[in-house]
């Protein structure tokens, strides 16, 4: 949550927008440095209207929009207040927004405003005006570099398949078993760029699985002398390690052809992410080694968790693809949004509903959420009941129903703790602690196998379990709920303490840990051990290239400088991750992380039990809201003539 600190300006039209939370210094200081820089080398004299323009530009980036929508910058900035409750309707702040045309015949008689075509701009003014959308040059840039090179990927003429296709798929899928899996393979075969879109335990993983494959099988009959070079990367070191031990997992089904089994081990073991892809220089933090003059040279590249991948990110890796190499983008754009500006995923899926017939399939068939009968248990009707109220959910008959589906009688997966309305603190933690003893069985057997000094099952039951917040502080933060266990299990927050779980935040060099690796500390001959399943990087002497193994590394708890403890964790670090059991603290309504997406991706953790810890009333003010990210790149792709 962002720092609110007031900022002093002699400019005093900013001071109703000051006072009602909307500009920090960030934003004040940006724009009287930049406003007075452009005006002074114009030997002009700017006006208040300038210093808004880039105060709002600046202000949508930081709050994660692309640009700022000039003519609905009211409802823009006050969807970000939407945790602001008023007791009176005349208690909500009436800002002197000027008039959409009043503000941009302004603006762009001035020097700040540069006149967009394509994305050819003047990059010595800061703001480039698109319609309404108010960017600032460099986000209007990135997201045309999206546009621009996604589109004209998606908008490639579909290439005719070989007669013998479909052998390449035999006995991977079953075709009345879900064919849009078989759909999606079809359209990375024959497009340039194909697009995955799915909820957890749809069959992303197996179907990328199968497209390589596929690659493989294609490139074998065109009696290539060269090897097929695949690349597998995502977001996070935690994401790109668990799509690639779910491709080697894939395998291990008795339908999958073994014909490419070890191309596709070593593929797996390769994911890496995308920075590390791209080829990071550390001393020119934000460029790459590879870009649009040092091609990735790779033949197909797959990139997971697209939901967690900001604009500027997209726009380096599209700059530093080869017009021949494929691509395949997959993830959920249900699932929260990535940290930075921008939401390229969902704009990407929006473009489902153009005229043009993008290669775009979205998976439906939730697999990880079954019972034995091949039913969807609770967890995944509920999932599948949020992914469908994406054109309702403000509505009151959206929640209402989601109410009635938590209260209903059905099996023992799904749980609703509800906590009273009170306007005063509703939480005692105690005693919800107390009631979901029978829930926290897998910390009591990691505890009992930490104390035992077996690490491979003190890691094996941590895995089963995590307890999910929207905070990292406060009453309904992973600090207090992390101390409430501790107490509960009678686990120490002492480092040394067996069964204590820990989860490493940096990506350390010094010890190979990466950030969102999980460890538990065990006792081994009456000494405290921090034990990490580790993936560990391998050169293979023979050419083969990189690859990794997965080892169980051992360390002296107080010599790890970038772990806490994590009976609890957020959800956004959760992200990508599947437990057995996952209870779900729901923030309280005010909180600017209550939404619909938070609850949606903390909720889909779960595989076999869903506890979800909320009082009606934030629980339904997060279904209510979803996360606003304005941005034109939807626009911009359906707008490009075909080519």
């Amino acid at each position: 949550m962002r720092q609110r600190v007031a900022p002093t300006t002699t400019h005093g039209e900013f001071k109703p927008f000051i006072e009602a939370g909307v500009f920090t210094v960030a934003e004040i200081h940006a724009a009287n440095r930049i406003v007075d820089a452009v005006f002074a080398a114009a030997k002009a004299t700017p006006t208040f209207l300038d210093r808004l323009a880039v105060a709002v530009a600046v202000w949508a980036p930081v709050n994660g929009h692309v640009c700022a929508d000039l003519k609905n910058i009211d409802s823009q900035v006050m969807s970000e207040f939407r945790h602001v409750e008023y007791t009176d309707v005349a208690e909500r702040p009436i800002l002197p927004w000027p008039t959409f045309e009043d503000w941009t015949r302004h603006i762009m008689n001035g020097p700040l405003v540069g006149n967009p075509v394509e994305i050819d701009i003047d990059v010595q003014k800061p703001l480039v005006l698109d319609g309404g959308n108010l960017y600032l040059t460099r986000q209007w840039i990135d997201e045309g570099v999206v546009a621009r090179d996604l589109g004209n990927r998606l908008m490639l003429d579909k290439q005719g398949l070989s007669g013998n296709a479909s052998d390449w798929l035999d006995g991977i899928f079953d075709p009345t078993d879900d064919k849009l899996q078989y759909e999606a393979v079809v359209n990375a075969l024959s497009h340039n760029t194909t697009v995955l879109l799915g909820g957890p335990g749809t069959g992303k993983t197996y179907t990328i699985a199968a497209m390589v494959h596929a690659f493989f099988r294609e490139h074998q009959s065109r009696g290539a002398t060269t090897d097929l070079r695949v690349a597998l990367a995502a977001p996070t070191a935690k994401a790109a390690r668990q799509i690639g031990s779910s491709i080697a997992g894939s395998l291990k089904s008795t339908t999958f052809p073994q014909t490419f089994a070890p191309e596709l081990q070593r593929i797996g073991q390769s994911a890496s992410t995308i920075h590390r892809l791209l080829g990071t220089q550390w001393r020119n933090r934000g460029r790459f080694k590879h870009n649009r003059q040092n091609f990735l040279p790779y033949d197909v590249v797959v990139i997971d968790e697209v939901s967690m991948v900001a604009l500027g990110l997209m726009a380096r890796l599209l700059e530093a693809l080869s017009p021949e190499t494929r691509l395949v983008l997959v993830g959920d754009g249900e699932q929260l949004k990535s940290v930075e500006n921008g939401a390229v995923l969902p704009e990407i899926a929006a473009l489902r509903d153009a005229e043009v017939d993008f290669p775009i399939v979205t998976l439906e068939k939730n697999r990880r959420q079954m019972d034995e009968t091949g039913k969807l248990n609770r967890i995944g009707e509920l999932a599948k009941l949020m992914r469908q109220s994406e054109q309702t959910s403000e509505s009151t008959a959206y929640v209402t129903s989601v109410f009635d589906f938590l209260r209903a009688d059905g099996d023992d997966s799904v749980s609703w703790i509800e906590l009273p309305d009170e306007k005063a603190d509703p939480l005692d933690r105690a005693t919800v602690v107390d009631r979901l003893k029978d829930d926290l069985g897998a910390f009591d057997r990691a505890k009992e196998a930490a104390l035992a000094g077996n690490a491979e099952v003190a890691i094996a039951e941590l895995s089963r379990i995590r307890v999910l917040c929207g905070h990292r502080v406060g009453r309904y933060g992973v600090k207090e709920w992390n101390s409430a266990l501790s107490r509960q299990l009678g686990i120490s927050l002492d480092r040394t303490s067996p069964g204590l779980p820990l989860l490493n935040t940096k990506n350390d060099l010094r010890t190979g840990l990466v950030n969102g690796d999980t460890g538990i500390v065990i006792e081994e001959n009456k000494n405290p051990v921090a034990v990490f399943s580790v993936v560990r990087q391998i050169i293979d002497v023979e050419g083969a290239g990189e690859t990794s193994k997965e080892e169980i590394e051992r360390f002296e708890p107080t010599s790890l400088e970038s772990v806490e403890v994590s009976f609890a964790t957020t959800v956004h670090k959760a992200q990508g991750s599947q437990y057995e059991t996952a209870v779900v603290v729901c923030p309280p309504h005010t909180s600017p992380l209550s939404t619909r997406e938070l609850i949606y991706t903390a909720a889909t953790r779960a595989t076999t039990r869903l506890v979800i810890i909320a009082s009606p009333k934030s629980l339904g003010h997060a279904l209510r809201t979803r996360t606003r990210r304005e941005s034109g790149l939807a626009r911009r792709i359906t707008a490009m003539p075909k080519i």
